[in-house]
């Protein structure tokens, strides 16, 4: 981004229009941030909880000499450092530094993209986030996906729909048409040419109707390793009551999709928070793949950063540790999991030893810290990051700090690691690699001047060819044998069952399972259309209910409920 600075202070920010990100656009939020950046109730010294309880003021000697002593204390009997998704050197540095004194480092990212992941692992082996090529999209389809909204990198997508959905010079061709999937209209669907409304939790079913369609029509030429699916797949004719579509208009939507010669098939949002979320993206995937679109308007290999985001169940795993009080010492920047997690991670809180937050204001996990060491807003610090593949963004300060006593939390750790020099001086010796690549025999001060001129280092990375994997069989309710993995911060267990697929309908249906011996019966009594959507227990455990709502396209309510009953009354009830 750009900032404008009037007697040394920022007073206006805007994208950098030489960003591949963003191309000098700038969401509400980055408009915002001032308002963080001159927030009064910011953090503003180096603060510790007293013996009775109070906050108390300290000198940095002091705080860094704590946490020091703390370290060396807590060598060998459980470390972890909790980050948000650090995608450059300061991510690079905590990593270096837990590996040095034998800690854990673990990436906190509320909106992780999980599903979208496991459904790219599932469908092409890998858990890379591609990028979505909107602009050269000749017909888009959204399973949920709110793109225009919260979804992946919606500036950048926001900008790209303009210019698909728009009449421009030169242009061949109508505007693209875009059509949304999904039981809710949101803003996204909102933009839409066309909303079809298909019953919750059925998305996957719509999608692979439609791939059905395009591989026995041949609407598009067939990628070689795509034909095992065409007698798999559901036809229209067999899910159009499950979905509530007609399967004429699938067969249209099919047609059309594949006759663009541009298709773009995405799936996210609320459809992939069901429990078939993974196999929604996966058989979008399925649907860009038999029409010929992936490697054009989905890329892999400029990936997104959000690959390397953490999993709930790594974050599971270390509050199990906390409660068992295996962390000796709990380190925390650029993440607030004790607002946005269950309250079981504030409970685990209370069984750790030490808690540092490193922070800019106090929010629900400073407030639960011993030590609160204080950062610098992002407008005041040197730092870079790598958004996508090929991208390599560098940030300098643009104004003195707010409040003087505020410190880079990477010269912190770099301080109490005993390292020399400051965090400026390691993101330069970590771009001195970037500049042997992409120096063009400069010199490094010439090469690190133009970048911080343009805003970092943009270049286009390599295309990365996929293929479907092996597990794409499970779209088609083909194992023969699966569980149902049911985690919380409370604790994680498998309920296995068997699978088939259930006469007229593409979905499973869950039939009872030889019981391990010197259990309880099990009674699992469900035929449905969606995955594992009732199962019941055996006697004496506790039942959990979710119901969902949707409005039919007539007016008329339609509920559905799943019932979810454990079938191990040991296991620990979750918030």
């Amino acid at each position: 981004m750009h900032a404008k600075v009037r007697e040394g202070r920022v007073i206006k920010l805007e994208g950098n229009p030489e960003s591949p990100i963003n191309q000098g656009r700038l969401c509400s939020r980055g408009q915002a941030a001032l308002q963080g950046l001159y927030n009064p109730d910011r953090v503003t010294d180096p603060m510790a909880r007293g013996a009775n309880g109070q906050w108390q003021k300290l000198t940095w000697d002091d705080a860094v000499g704590r946490l020091q002593a703390q370290v060396k204390q807590a060598r060998g009997k459980g470390i972890a450092f909790v980050t948000g998704l650090e995608s450059g050197s300061f991510g690079e540095l905590v990593d270096a530094w837990m590996k040095e004194i034998g800690g854990r480092h673990v990436t906190y990212e509320p909106f992780a993209f999980e599903a979208l992941r496991e459904g790219n692992r599932i469908a092409f082996g890998t858990a890379a986030i591609p990028s979505y090529d909107f602009a050269s999209a000749r017909y888009i389809l959204s399973f949920g996906a709110d793109f225009m909204e919260t979804w992946l990198s919606p500036v950048g997508y926001q900008n790209a729909f303009t210019r698909a959905h728009a009449f421009e010079a030169g242009r061949d061709g109508s505007m693209a048409k875009f059509v949304y999937v999904g039981p809710r209209l949101s803003l996204t669907g909102m933009s839409a040419d066309e909303w079809i409304v298909p019953k919750p939790g059925t998305e996957f079913m719509l999608a692979l109707a439609m791939a059905s369609v395009i591989l026995t029509e041949r609407l598009a030429p067939p990628p070689p390793d795509a034909l095992r699916l065409q007698h798999l797949l559901p036809g229209p004719e067999r899910i159009a009551g499950s979905v509530g579509v007609e399967a004429g208009k699938i067969q249209r939507l099919a047609r059309d999709f594949a006759a663009s010669k541009g298709g773009l098939a995405v799936a996210g949002g609320i459809a992939a928070q069901y429990g078939s979320g993974a196999l929604l993206v996966a058989a979008a995937n399925v649907l860009n793949y038999v029409a010929g679109q992936v490697g054009k308007t989905v890329k892999f290999g400029p990936n997104h950063a959000l690959e390397a985001a953490g999993s709930f169940k790594q974050l599971a795993d270390l509050v199990a540790d906390m409660r068992a009080e295996k962390i000796s010492l709990l380190l925390v920047h650029g993440a607030n999991p004790g607002h946005s997690l269950p309250a079981a991670f504030s409970e685990a809180l209370g069984h750790v030893g030490y808690k540092v937050s490193l922070a800019s204001y106090w929010d629900e996990t400073a407030a639960a810290a011993d030590l609160v060491l204080p950062d610098f807003h992002p407008l005041e610090q040197w730092n870079d990051s790598r958004p996508q593949a090929g991208v390599y963004a560098l940030q300098q300060p643009v104004m003195q700090p707010v409040f003087p006593n505020t410190r880079h939390a990477g010269d912190v750790l770099l301080q109490v690691a005993g390292k020399s020099g400051g965090f400026k001086d390691y993101v330069q010796t970590r771009w001195r690699a970037l500049h042997v690549r992409y120096g063009h025999g400069r010199s490094f001060e010439d090469f690190w001047n133009d970048a911080l001129q343009h805003g970092g280092i943009y270049s286009e990375a390599p295309a990365q060819t996929v293929r479907l994997g092996p597990e794409i069989s499970r779209l088609m309710g083909g194992a023969a044998d699966t569980s149902l993995q049911l985690t919380t911060l409370r604790g994680s267990r498998s309920f296995p069952i068997r699978s088939r697929k259930s006469p007229g309908t593409a979905g499973w249906r869950c039939i009872p399972t030889p019981r391990p011996s010197g259990s309880s019966p099990t009674a699992m009594s469900c035929s449905s259309s969606r995955p594992m959507e009732r199962c019941v227990r055996p006697s004496g455990s506790r039942q959990v209910s979710a119901r969902t709502s949707s409005r039919s396209p007539r007016g008329r309510d339609t509920r559905r409920t799943a019932d979810m009953r454990r079938t191990d009354p040991s296991m620990p009830s979750s918030s």
